[in-house]
């Protein structure tokens, strides 16, 4: 078998940061990468699953057949068992192949700061995340007529440029791929305050 996909989404579903990767940042994302690879790159993202499939097992599939991770940092990825269990799979993976490492110092997972940084994962921390779409975060369709949204798409290239430059040093797929279940880290917690 080889890989299905070559990069997997991971990102936390809620109402604002799963409408900007549907609305936004996959979809540009996808445009972006086929015009400048040298084939077309297979995106997954969780919103394209077919209803009435056992989403765990079929997320389960999804990690295993994919080579990138591209992770959408915020602090509620951080807080999310989901996330968590993405992140770590990937995490382990990189061990598994000797990748991430002083001597190899790019792994299989390419994170973009979403929002926040204060409150990720403690072994977030220590990761350069790659690109900040902190202040072009706008999860409506409207944001697609704004000025930002050349900003945005600009830095969608980037991203794309990236991503497509570490398809080529993927390591081949393997039966034995770590998924990590549920739970696997503790998310972080955040106290909120009391009005």
């Amino acid at each position: 078998m080889t890989y299905k996909f070559d990069i997997f989404v991971s990102y936390r579903r809620t109402e604002t940061i799963g409408g900007w990767v549907k609305n936004h940042l996959v979809p540009r994302l996808q445009l972006r990468l086929n015009e400048i690879a040298p084939r077309n790159v297979e995106v997954f993202c969780d919103f394209k699953m077919a209803d009435g499939v056992n989403f765990p097992a079929e997320l389960r599939n999804k990690i295993k057949a994919s080579g990138l991770l591209l992770s959408i940092w915020s602090a509620d990825y951080f807080r999310s068992t989901w996330c968590m269990a993405e992140w770590v799979s990937f995490r382990e993976r990189q061990k598994q192949l000797g990748l991430f490492t002083d001597d190899h110092t790019q792994g299989l997972v390419y994170p973009i700061r979403y929002s926040d940084g204060d409150y990720f994962h403690p072994e977030a921390k220590i990761v350069q995340y790659r690109k900040d779409f902190s202040q072009l975060n706008y999860p409506d369709e409207a944001f697609r007529n704004t000025p930002k949204y050349l900003e945005f798409d600009d830095l969608v290239k980037q991203v794309a440029e990236d991503l497509v430059a570490r398809l080529n040093d993927i390591p081949a797929w393997r039966a034995d791929f770590p998924i990590a279940e549920l739970p696997v880290l503790e998310p972080t917690t955040m106290q909120r305050p009391v009005i």
